[in-house]
C-alpha cells in the first residue's frame, strides 16, 4: 500500500491506495496517523478513492484513527468511500461514529463549518 500525504491549510489529508489489509498496509497506516498526531495535526482526512480492498483490521484501523484525533481535539474523516464500503458502513452502524464525506473537498469544507 502507499500513502500519500498532503495540507490544505491546517488540515492533513492521507490517500492510501491499494489494500487496507492486516499486516503492513495497516502497520503503515498507524505508524503515519502516530507521527502526524505527534506533530499537532490532528485535523485529518482519509481519502479512500484509492483503496481497492479493506478488511475488518483496516476499519479497526480507521476507528482508531478517529479516535486518537478526537482524543485530541480533532477528528478524522472519511471522504471517497466506495460504494460497497459505504453500504458495509452503514450496516454495521459505524456511520454514526465516521464522519463521511463524498469528496475530499466536502470533508475540508465541514471542518470549516464547525464553530
Amino acid at each position: 500500500m502507499k500513502l500519500e500525504i498532503r495540507n490544505e491549510n491546517d488540515i492533513t489529508v492521507i490517500a492510501p491506495a491499494g489494500s487496507l489489509v492486516l499486516g503492513p498496509a495497516e502497520d503503515a497506516m498507524n505508524e503515519t496517523v502516530t507521527r502526524l498526531l505527534i506533530e499537532g495535526r490532528t485535523r485529518l482526512i482519509i481519502d479512500l478513492g484509492g483503496v481497492k480492498r479493506i478488511d475488518s483490521s483496516g476499519i479497526e484501523c480507521l476507528l482508531l484513527t478517529s479516535q486518537r484525533a478526537r482524543d485530541r481535539g480533532g477528528d478524522a474523516r472519511l471522504a471517497r468511500v466506495s460504494p460497497r464500503f459505504q453500504t458495509l458502513l452503514e450496516i454495521s452502524q459505524l456511520t454514526s461514529v465516521l464522519h463521511i464525506y463524498p469528496e475530499v473537498a466536502d470533508a475540508v469544507s465541514s471542518y470549516t463549518r464547525q464553530p
